[in-house]
């Protein structure tokens, strides 16, 4: 019979592990307006330091991928590099012995398909397309676009009514989605790159149960048209009450 093993990760595999769980979190709390040259390079870096190094497409091919990438970010590139780095990438797709390798380039030749026009811009303007207005991430994945890191700055400064009136900016309903909004935002915190996501959803409900009793806004004076709102749902109402907010004259 043979002997039981049970083997312990060593520190160096803890540490890897926690490395893996950073980058995860990281990922997931990255912001929308990336620029997708950057992403390539890194994930073409990360997989390479996965690599055996048992085959050749994998070995040397990647550290191709990345040094053409590299060229493309530092202005050093031409357009004809864009036709041989789709060639590298597709002859590693083809012959890459394991998912490292043929994953990278996989991700690499989508990249050139879907972000073409960034990679050329990289090229003859040395700028990058992604756009650097682009809301953080809790706000870019909340459906109504809340000032979430405004309304949480307000509440840490003890300023409950402006925090709500903030909230109601963008969402008529604070009340309610305190309670019941499925808070996407949280997926995308970027406190998941410390830890664990801030509880968003639970800070607008300690912002309502704090504030004072906010009157809505009056109407806007009658215009004499009419809209049909189709729907009682949060978002039909959230569209009657801005129509009737608003000056659409």
């Amino acid at each position: 019979m043979s002997r039981l093993s049970l083997p312990v990760p060593d520190k160096s595999q803890r540490t890897v592990e926690l490395l893996y769980k950073s980058m995860e979190g990281r990922m997931h709390a990255g912001p929308s307006g990336s620029c997708p040259v950057d992403l390539s390079l890194s994930f073409v870096q990360m997989c390479q330091s996965q690599s055996c190094g048992k085959c050749v497409p994998c070995r040397i091919g990647l550290g191709q991928l990345a040094g053409m990438l590299e060229d493309v970010l530092n202005g050093d590139a031409d357009l004809g590099l864009l036709d041989l780095m789709e060639q590298t990438a597709r002859s590693i797709y083809l012959s890459a012995d394991c998912v490292i390798g043929y994953g990278a380039a996989k991700m690499v030749l989508k990249s050139l398909e879907d972000f073409r026009a960034d990679y050329e811009e990289h090229i003859i303007k040395q700028k990058c397309l992604a756009g650097l207005d682009e809301a953080i991430p809790c706000m870019a994945h909340c459906p109504a676009h809340v000032d979430i890191s405004g309304y949480i700055a307000l509440i840490a400064d003890k300023r409950y009514d402006d925090a709500v009136q903030l909230i109601r900016k963008d969402n008529p309903f604070p009340t309610a989605c305190a309670f019941i909004c499925s808070h996407v935002c949280e997926r995308a915190c970027r406190r998941t790159m410390v830890d664990e996501p801030g509880n968003i959803r639970g800070l607008k409900r300690y912002a309502v149960d704090n504030g004072g009793k906010l009157p809505p806004p009056g109407a806007a004076p009658a215009t004499g048209k009419k809209v049909v709102v189709i729907g009682g749902g949060p978002s039909g109402l959230t569209a009657a009450y801005y129509l009737s907010s608003w000056d659409i004259t």
